[in-house]
């Protein structure tokens, strides 16, 4: 589920070898003074860095980050990682903060908040029809920028129907609804092309309630199949655009919701069968991460807040216990959430954070393997090995 692009972008700095800094701060600009608030947030991050031993270099590279306005409404939090005072990540995260404020300095840095903020890799477009054509806007799900827009101005002429009778009456009805649906089917043709280019998973339609009908005739199957149609009129003069913004979340949250549940009945399912291909405790996926046998890791970062496990600089990039580095350089100790998501990007496993109370058993973590674990050692407690955790 992991957005692709992100693991893509953080994962050299995930191997470690480097001295990173890092912030993840709330930038919401709804309050009074915006501008003072971030002047003071970012004078205050310097100094915590610097107090944590960052070079005050990569404290000012930060700092500048954060003051900068995000260019998205609130609520949005901003993630900055600085190497040798250049931005090597700057990422706005739209919506309300995964975690409290977080910064660091070290070899190895947090990107858990990048991870929470971004679920899953998901291209989406926002379109707004009338009967004179229309437009939309493609998004990635966790990205504040528009990926790309197009807007199409179909025929204006007679777009109205006539009111009353007379001979032509059903000859100017029909011509008028004739337009209504070339305009919406080059504004359709438009977004399957798009569809099938961005390999998109949502399309959100708003607009003129007939407009909003005649283009979802004029979809075709497969986009239609990823509609999700917001009853209003979002082109009027006098309307909001809260109506949009609320679909859009719910479209966005439903999405998420239905593949946790999904990796969560896969977990369940393969736990039941006993098969050797899903772990519940933590020495199981830790095992399992240093193999790179697992496909998808789902944890509860809360669940973890005493424990610490060893990022390492090479595979197996996770151990328990130095014996359990091989002869991989130990990094340092993380915050066990925070090393498992590592460890997971870095083995090109996906990441699906779940309550611990929907996860299986009681230890706020399980995982789906590429391939079964071996058969249980005499004596032992399962496959896979590892601390009972």
């Amino acid at each position: 589920m992991t957005d692709t692009g992100m693991r893509d972008a953080v994962a050299p700095v995930l191997r470690g070898g480097r001295p990173s800094t890092w912030a993840y701060r709330d930038v919401s600009a709804d309050r009074d003074d915006p501008r003072g608030w971030a002047e003071s947030t970012a004078t205050a991050t310097i100094d915590e860095l610097v107090a944590r031993g960052a070079p005050e270099a990569d404290a000012e590279a930060i700092a500048d980050e954060l003051i900068e306005p995000p260019g998205v409404a609130a609520p949005v939090s901003r993630y900055v990682l600085v190497q040798d005072g250049e931005v090597v990540v700057s990422e706005v995260l739209p919506g309300p903060a995964k975690a409290s404020d977080r910064i660091g300095h070290g070899l190895v840095p947090d990107v858990l908040p990048l991870v929470a903020h971004r679920p899953l890799d998901l291209t989406f477009l926002v379109v707004e029809v009338g009967r004179d054509g229309g437009g939309f806007r493609v998004y990635r799900f966790g990205h504040g920028e528009v990926q790309s827009e197009q807007q199409l101005q179909g025929r204006t002429d007679t777009l109205h129907k006539i009111r009353g009778g007379g001979w032509a009456h059903k000859r100017m009805q029909s011509h008028t609804e004739e337009l209504w649906r070339q305009n919406v089917g080059e504004l359709g043709a438009a977004i399957d092309a798009t569809v099938r280019r961005t390999s998109a998973g949502l399309v959100v339609v708003a607009g003129d309630i007939r407009a909003r009908q005649l283009l979802e005739l004029e979809l075709s199957e497969e986009t239609r199949a990823m509609l999700s149609v917001v009853p209003s009129d979002t082109r009027a003069p006098d309307a909001a655009d809260d109506a949009l913004v609320s679909q859009v979340e719910v479209a966005l949250a439903r999405i998420v919701a239905q593949r946790v549940h999904d990796s969560l009945d896969l977990l369940r399912a393969r736990l039941g069968r006993g098969d050797g291909t899903a772990v519940d405790r933590l020495g199981e996926v830790v095992t399992a991460l240093a193999s790179a046998q697992v496909d998808t890791l789902l944890l509860d970062p809360d669940a973890f807040d005493d424990r610490t496990l060893l990022a390492l600089g090479d595979v197996p990039w996770v151990a328990s216990a130095p014996e359990g580095a091989l002869d991989a350089e130990v990094l340092g100790e993380l915050p066990a959430a925070s090393a498992l998501a590592r460890a997971a990007l870095l083995t090109d496993a996906r990441v699906v954070l779940a309550s611990a109370g929907s996860l299986p058993g009681d230890g706020g973590i399980g995982a789906l393997l590429r391939w079964p674990v071996g058969p249980p050692t005499p004596g032992g407690g399962g496959g896979g090995g590892g601390d009972a955790g």
